[in-house]
Parts: structure tokens; C-alpha cells; sequence
């Protein structure tokens, strides 16, 4: 059967949009990518809604009310979905959509992306004070010392990583899944899912969003599909070898489990099943959640990250002839050879324009210096 990975339940046509677009944005699921899309289609996002919202779950900040006044605004953040029902009420036209990914990949690449910040690498919105999911920093001090143990340390910290999916659509409130009736579980994440008005798992993701931009900007519209940025460090803290483990994954997999029931059900709207999905015990689940346990990267996303990498080390050779021009431009400057320092100068603007500041700013500010007499 052909897939559809793009699901409307309340169909609207682009003409008669005059409600919200809202995108609940949970942590590693391809979000940042579909805003930066949208963005470089010409609609308007307003990302990180929680940054905005005030105790009593109203928009404090006045320039961004201005701006979510613009009906055509697309809203996202990591925010629960039954907040986002208070603040925005589907009976006011608002549109609520999601993007899923498999369990693991997507806890495994969260606890990367947390570690990170840990390292230094950038500072993590987890960090701030009404972000949804307080990480807490034991799991990835863990993760980092002794990786093999993350699961036992998942389990004992348990409200800060797991099931993010299901608690996003407010499926739950804890980050474990406090029901032995997993047909029951499941009938309300298909339910849920019937709810929203899109989503799609990462299978899907680029025709989704082409679908969205269409809706949007019409079929005439030619569409920009920037490439996806690798957000992970080279070497995760939780490599191939380790989360590939049979023991690894059986934990992860019962430490996840509400998000596999609610990723099932996905799978089997897209596939055009017109109910929940049904196990006879556990076991049965777990059989038909093994190929999911660790995702395979399709053709396309393998392209994408080599095509990164090799922009990444193009780029780093840049930055490097850069320096050297810098630090030449400098020492010509020092010996009077203007001639020379021109001939410098006309290389550095061949650079592309990310490299290119640095050697001219130091070129140029090297020059004012020694016209006004300071040492270089």
C-alpha cells in the first residue's frame, strides 16, 4: 500500500487558513530542519514558543504577540500539547502538527546532543528555567564516563529523557509508562494522532514538508530544501557498536516502550490501518518493534552527512589559508612590502564570504594600526 506521510484529518484549504500552524517540537526529530524550511520558503516561524510563555500560559512578550497576530505565522516549541490547546484553541482554526522518529534513535541522539553542551560545544536550551524537558546532568556525566551504563542510569532519572514523544502529545506525565494494558495505551495514541491535523515520521520528512510548503506558498512556488546540518559531534558518546548490542537495546526498548506503542500507531495510519494497533502480550510487541530498534539511515540522509562532512573540511581549509593570509598580511605590513601586501589582499577577496572577514578585518585593522604609528 502507498504510503501518505502527510495526514489531515480537518482538511483546509490554503485559501481558508486563517488559524494558527502550530508545530510541537519535540528534541530531535528533524524540528529545527522543518523551521529552517520553512523559513527558506519565505513563511514565518516564531521557534521556541516557551521562551514566551509566562506561568499563567499566556505570551509575555509583546514584539512576539505583534508577530503571532500575522495568522500565517507558523508557532514552535517544545511545549506539551495540552498547553498548547489552552494558549491556542483548536476551535479557533489552529492546526496542530508533529514530527516523530524511531525510539531509540531519537533518545540516543538526544543524550548525544545533551553531552555536548557538556562539553562545551554550545549552550543547550535545556539549560533554560521553563524548558519542558529538565535534563538532568547525571545521565550525561554518565554517558560520558561510563556510556554501557546509561540505560541503568535512564531508568534510575527517568523523568528526564525517556518517552519525550508521548509526553509531548500529553500521553503522559512521567517519563515511564504506568499501565500493563498496552492495547488501552495504544488506542489513545491513535486516537491523539487523529487529532492533529499532520505528521509524519522521519521516513516521510521530506515529503511532508514539501507538502506543507505547497499548502502554503502554492504549487507554482519553487521550492528551497536546505541541506541538513550534522548537529553530533563525529564520535558520540554512544557509538555504533554499543547501542547495535542486543543487551543495549532490549533496555532501551523497555525503557521506551510507550514511545514504540505510540510510533506503531504512526506507522499504521501512514499505512492506511483504520484502527489501533493490537498485541496479544508483551512479547508480541516486542517481536514487531524489533526492526525498529535501531533505524537504518536511508540512502538519502547518508548523502546529506557526507555532503556536510565535506563541507565542513572544505570549510576548515579555508579558515586555515585564512590564518596563513593573515599572518602574512601582518608580517608584510611590518616590512613595508605594500606591493606584496596588495597582491595579499586581492587573495583574500577570492575567499568565500564565511572565510573572508577574517583575514580583511585583521589586513585592514593591521594597516590602520601602522598608519598611526602602533606597534602590530
Amino acid at each position: 500500500m502507498q504510503k501518505s506521510h502527510i495526514f489531515h484529518p480537518r482538511p483546509v484549504a490554503y485559501e481558508d487558513l486563517i488559524g494558527h500552524n502550530i508545530l510541537i517540537h519535540i528534541p530531535r526529530t528533524a524540528g529545527t530542519f522543518f523551521n529552517n524550511c520553512l523559513r527558506a520558503n519565505g513563511l514565518a516561524v516564531v521557534d521556541h514558543i516557551q521562551r514566551f510563555i509566562d506561568s499563567s500560559e499566556s505570551i509575555k512578550h509583546t514584539p512576539t504577540r505583534r508577530q503571532l497576530s500575522n495568522r500565517s505565522t507558523w508557532i514552535s516549541g517544545h511545549v506539551r500539547y495540552d498547553t498548547l490547546t489552552r494558549i491556542f484553541p483548536p476551535e479557533k482554526d489552529t492546526r496542530y502538527f508533529v514530527l516523530l522518529r524511531n525510539p531509540i534513535n531519537q533518545l540516543i541522539s538526544q543524550i548525544n546532543w545533551q553531552a555536548e553542551t557538556l562539553c562545551g560545544s554550545y549552550l543547550s536550551l535545556a539549560r533554560m528555567p521553563l524548558y519542558q524537558f529538565r535534563i538532568l546532568m547525571h545521565v550525561c556525566l554518565e554517558a560520558l564516563n561510563r556510556p554501557q551504563n546509561v540505560p541503568n542510569v535512564l531508568n534510575r532519572y527517568f523523568g528526564s529523557f525517556l518517552n519525550n514523544q508521548c509526553r509531548s502529545l500529553s500521553l503522559m506525565n512521567s517519563g515511564r509508562l504506568r499501565t500493563d494494558d498496552f492495547n488501552l495505551f495504544s488506542a489513545r495514541c491513535y486516537a491523539r494522532l487523529l487529532e492533529l491535523d499532520g505528521f509524519s515520521v522521519e521516513s516521510g520528512l521530506d515529503p511532508f514538508i514539501k507538502a506543507v510548503i505547497s499548502e502554503n506558498r502554492g504549487n507554482n512556488h519553487t521550492q528551497i530544501i536546505p541541506p541538513r546540518s550534522a548537529q553530533n559531534r563525529s564520535h558520540p558518546v554512544l557509538d555504533n557498536g554499543l547501542v547495535s548490542s542486543e543487551e543495549f537495546r532490549l533496555k532501551i526498548f523497555n525503557l521506551q516502550l510507550a514511545d514504540y506503542i505510540l510510533y506503531q500507531n504512526a506507522l499504521g495510519i501512514l499505512n492506511g490501518e483504520q484502527s489501533p494497533r493490537r498485541w496479544q502480550n508483551f512479547n508480541e510487541l516486542k517481536h514487531d518493534c524489533e526492526g525498529l530498534a535501531v533505524g537504518q539511515k536511508s540512502p538519502e540522509v547518508v548523502r546529506n552527512e557526507k555532503f556536510v562532512l565535506k563541507t565542513q573540511s572544505r570549510t576548515e581549509k579555508l579558515f586555515f589559508t585564512a590564518r596563513v593570509m593573515r599572518s602574512v598580511a601582518k608580517r608584510l605590513v611590518a616590512l613595508q612590502k605594500f606591493s606584496l601586501f596588495q597582491q595579499v589582499f586581492r587573495w583574500c577577496k577570492r575567499l568565500p564570504t564565511s572565510c573572508r572577514s577574517l583575514p580583511l578585518k585583521a589586513v585592514s585593522l593591521t594597516v590602520l594600526n601602522r598608519w598611526n604609528g602602533r606597534k602590530c
